[in-house]
């Protein structure tokens, strides 16, 4: 139904959104990337079946966008508004119940992996939420 290129551009942007949740904080813990590999595993690896370039499932560029972010320091904000802009210019893409609800599953999952979460994580899960039911 959707093209490649979407789903390797939605991969990547997700990467941004779960990098945001973890870093919002200023800091990133081992235990919100040991469960963002784990959501990879299990949220997102089985949903659909597009490859990238290298023939590796396009969901493994959630992982290698967010690696990438961690190691130049991104800006959590900078790296929210990545993805906010990716869900404004593809309403039709992110309405799917099935999108919505894994990316708001795999993102309390990465704000609670650390001693529960914080203010700032129940911000940015609260601006979340409102941007995928298109209130923001």
């Amino acid at each position: 139904m959707y093209s490649k290129h979407k789903w390797l551009t939605f991969y990547r942007k997700l990467g941004f959104l779960l990098y945001s949740v973890a870093a919002v904080d200023k800091q990133v813990s081992p235990a919100e990337i040991d469960t963002l590999k784990r959501e990879i595993q299990k949220n997102w690896l089985d949903f659909e079946d597009t490859a990238d370039a290298f023939g590796s499932d396009a969901a493994f560029q959630i992982a290698s966008v967010f690696d990438w972010l961690n190691n130049e320091s991104y800006a959590a904000a900078d790296a929210f508004r990545e993805f906010e802009d990716f869900v404004r210019e593809n309403p039709d893409f992110i309405n799917q119940p099935a999108i919505k609800d894994r990316i708001l599953f795999s993102a309390n999952r990465i704000a609670f992996a650390f001693y529960g979460n914080n203010k700032k994580e129940l911000t940015l899960l609260h601006q979340l939420e409102r941007l995928l039911s298109g209130t923001v």
